[in-house]
């Protein structure tokens, strides 16, 4: 009996196998279903040593609300390849210490500039000293939106009416902070 259980599944996952690959009833492939919901995943890194700026002439060119926030601007990287794809600036305000550690979460705005358009999106982060790792850095930052939310405020050219979310994991050197430059190092996975 068990021995006709397992020839059984494993008839099963050898059926849905083919299945999905199309090797069944002849259709070898040449029928793809697309899933209209799916859309780009895009995943960049922005990295380098910012100085910030007060960002209100970049904010006012897109009509967004400046939100008293300081930009740092960096290199954009294709995570992938590690080339350099455009530029990138993270305009940081809201900053509010936690009640109880050394964190603090922030609004961040961060501009995209990739050669064939502009994105723009905003949420919140959170950022945790660094507790162990590299000690180029002295904290860990991360921002994971809802999957409802949309938190792309701004596309143009390609990114026109683009709407998704954004996801932040990085590391940041602060150590400068209050000489205004902020070493980043943050992966960012756009969903739109």
């Amino acid at each position: 009996m068990k021995h006709k259980i397992r020839t059984n599944i494993f008839l099963v996952i050898v059926v849905t196998l083919l299945s999905a690959s199309g090797a069944i009833a002849g259709d070898k492939g040449k029928h793809k279903i697309k899933d209209k919901n799916k859309g780009k995943n895009i995943v960049v890194v922005l990295a380098g040593t910012g100085e910030g700026y007060d960002g209100f002439d970049q904010f006012a060119q897109f009509e967004l609300d400046q939100l008293g926030a300081t930009c740092f601007d960096m290199n954009m990287f294709d995570a992938k390849t590690g080339k350099v794809i455009g530029r990138g600036s993270d305009c940081l305000s809201n900053l509010t210490p936690s009640a109880t550690d050394d964190g603090m979460k922030v609004t961040a705005t961060t501009f995209f500039y990739f050669p064939g358009g502009t994105l723009v999106s905003q949420g919140l982060v959170t950022v945790q000293p660094v507790l162990h790792g590299s000690p180029e850095f002295t904290h860990i930052t991360g921002a994971v939106p809802s999957p409802s939310d949309n938190n792309v405020i701004y596309g143009d050219r390609k990114f026109k009416k683009a709407a998704g979310s954004v996801r932040l994991s990085g590391a940041v050197n602060l150590s400068r902070f209050s000489e205004g430059l902020i070493f980043f190092d943050c992966v960012f996975v756009i969903d739109i």
